[in-house]
């Protein structure tokens, strides 16, 4: 149980620093997550707009998400993104691209179309819907200055993450292995008694004494001692009343 108190206590320790973390560079991380105030281009309807994009990253393929806000009765989009009289390849937007609110005042930010370009270079995006502005939002690069503006918070925060998650599970494992060796087992003695020398002889003769029902002669290891009838002695009887046996030898 040792071991899984010390690692149980690692990973509350790496968890709670990583919650603190977390804390911290959110109160930072807003301005870069708001469509509203970091964004690559902002085009309303029936507009176009000119706009240089990459089409790698240090991680991989860039996206880009287009972003618009939502309310009851919003029509659906129409948007495209043209690079050389060639439209841009595009995705339907999957489970990860969750909708953004940066507080209960703020506008809920949806996200409607995820380009991804195949070459770097300008780009025009078009605005065919007849209402509703879009926002052209580079997550990347929103990612990119978080970590450079708290770099610290944000390693604290993944690897209290990575680390005290793990920890963890180990030290629960270990806690219940622990239990289990420490469960106290249940002993059953049965007491079995020990059997006399008279016992013995009835369990021997336990047919014969039921055949037998009234034995004249007791047995040899019976403890009770039996004494004739003097209704079938009589002479005995009268002995008996004449006193010991020295009253009868003096006549």
């Amino acid at each position: 149980m040792g071991w899984a108190k010390t690692i149980s206590a690692i990973s509350f320790f790496l968890l709670l620093m990583a919650t603190l973390a977390w804390s911290s560079a959110s109160e930072q991380s807003e301005k870069y997550l708001d469509p509203a105030q970091f964004n690559e281009a902002v085009v309303g309807p029936g507009e176009s707009v000119s706009v240089n994009l990459s089409s790698t990253s240090i991680v991989g393929q860039r996206e880009y998400l287009v972003m618009r806000i939502v309310e009851d009765g919003s029509p659906a989009p129409d948007v495209r993104l043209i690079i050389d009289s060639k439209d841009c390849e595009w995705n339907e937007p999957g489970f990860l691209h969750v909708d953004r609110q940066i507080d209960a005042d703020s506008p809920n930010f949806r996200t409607v179309r995820v380009f991804v370009p195949e070459s770097s270079g300008t780009y025009t995006l078009y605005n065919d819907a007849e209402e509703g502005d879009l926002w052209l939002v580079d997550d990347i690069k929103s990612q990119t200055k978080l970590l450079e503006d708290s770099p610290v918070s944000i390693l604290v925060m993944v690897a209290g993450c990575c680390i005290g998650g793990p920890f963890g599970i180990v030290g629960l494992v270990l806690a219940l292995i622990g239990w289990r060796r420490k469960k106290p087992t249940v002993q059953v003695n049965i007491q079995t008694p020990m059997m006399t020398t008279d016992d013995i002889y009835k369990s021997l003769h336990r047919e014969q004494f039921l055949e037998n029902e009234e034995e004249l002669v007791p047995g040899p290891f019976t403890d009770v001692e039996e004494e004739p009838d003097l209704e079938d002695f009589p002479e005995l009887e009268d002995q008996k009343e004449g006193g010991s046996w020295e009253n009868w030898d003096n006549g």
